[in-house]
């Protein structure tokens, strides 16, 4: 495999080239709604885009990594010859149409073809085995619908997720997870650091996390509605850091069942459960006597600000 050409600083006629053929595969951590307007629907007839989005549209998540708006406006041109994968870890930049292939480290953005220091190696003709590391990418992912990005935007819309900037999704946060911090998959990593705090809640939470009790399903929309919760409500996070979860303040607690109450039904379990029903009144939930997810609620209040510290979020709230 013999490289065609080397762009050390690839601008927008090297993306031209990219978005110029009928058929389009292309990988990439982000993009931006100035790069997307760009391409044709009447040159290009099809388009297959594995990016970062979540894998899951059952509940919000607190942070995202790119926003859902221009790939839907996308999808209203392209509609069906456009397919998006969801591949939350990715890292590489890899685009191939029927022409060349293109590999390196420029982002699907404007700015990833600016004439910046960026790396692009270019392929001539066609080149079956960067097609297979893309059929593999997309093999690793999760096909995303137009139903499940209008969702994402009416979560953003709300205030219950939140897009962070590319500096804080990529930050080396941890020696122990490759996993992108602030989310339930890296939580559940953090959760078997035997450095950190909460050692017994931490193991708790992990326990059900397995499916001790038959709790499993219980944890994704603690987790998820807490980190939002926090996220929406920050000043309660130093009370909580010096809280134990059958110690936390009366404050934050009545202020959680005015976000469970408001937003609840948006967290669904992974078998379609509401999350409210769950939870006792106290908590905002529809128990009530009882309440089996409090306690697990209650845990990740505590546990959360621990988390973020370990992960090194400054911009949390």
């Amino acid at each position: 495999m013999k490289a065609s050409k080397l762009h050390s600083y690839p601008n927008k006629d090297v993306f031209s080239a990219i978005i110029s053929g009928k058929q389009l595969k292309a990988a990439s951590p982000f993009y931006s709604s100035a790069s997307l307007r760009l391409i044709n629907p009447k040159t290009l007839n099809g388009m297959s885009f594995i990016t970062r989005l979540p894998t899951q549209y059952i509940m919000p998540s607190a942070f995202i990594e790119n926003d859902p708006s221009p790939l839907v406006k996308l999808l209203d041109r392209m509609d069906p010859h456009l397919k998006i994968y969801a591949l939350p870890e990715l890292h590489a930049k890899l685009y191939i149409n029927e022409k060349s292939v293109w590999v390196g480290s420029s982002n699907f953005t404007i700015n990833g073809f600016s004439g910046k220091q960026e790396i692009l190696i270019q392929f001539d003709g066609k080149e079956d085995s960067w097609s297979k590391v893309f059929d593999a990418y997309m093999k690793d992912s999760v096909q995303v619908g137009k139903s499940d990005l209008k969702k994402l935007s009416l979560w953003i819309s709300l205030g219950l997720t939140k897009i962070r900037s590319q500096h804080y999704t990529t930050h080396e946060t941890s020696a122990n997870s490759a996993k992108t911090p602030l989310t339930f998959e890296d939580f559940i990593e953090w959760l078997t650091e035997p450095k950190q705090p909460h050692a017994v809640i931490r193991k708790h939470i992990y326990d059900r996390v397995k499916g001790k009790n038959f709790m499993s399903g219980h944890v994704p929309p603690a987790f998820n509605g807490s980190m939002s919760f926090l996220r929406l409500n920050s000043k309660h996070i130093p009370a909580l850091a010096n809280a134990s979860d059958d110690s936390i303040p009366l404050a934050v607690l009545d202020d959680f069942a005015s976000f469970v109450q408001k937003f609840g039904d948006h967290y669904r379990g992974p078998k379609g459960g509401y999350w409210r029903n769950y939870l006792s009144t106290r908590l905002g939930g529809a128990q009530v006597s009882g309440g089996a997810g409090d306690t697990v609620a209650k845990k990740c209040l505590v546990l959360i600000p621990a988390y973020i510290k370990a992960r090194l979020q400054p911009l949390f709230g």
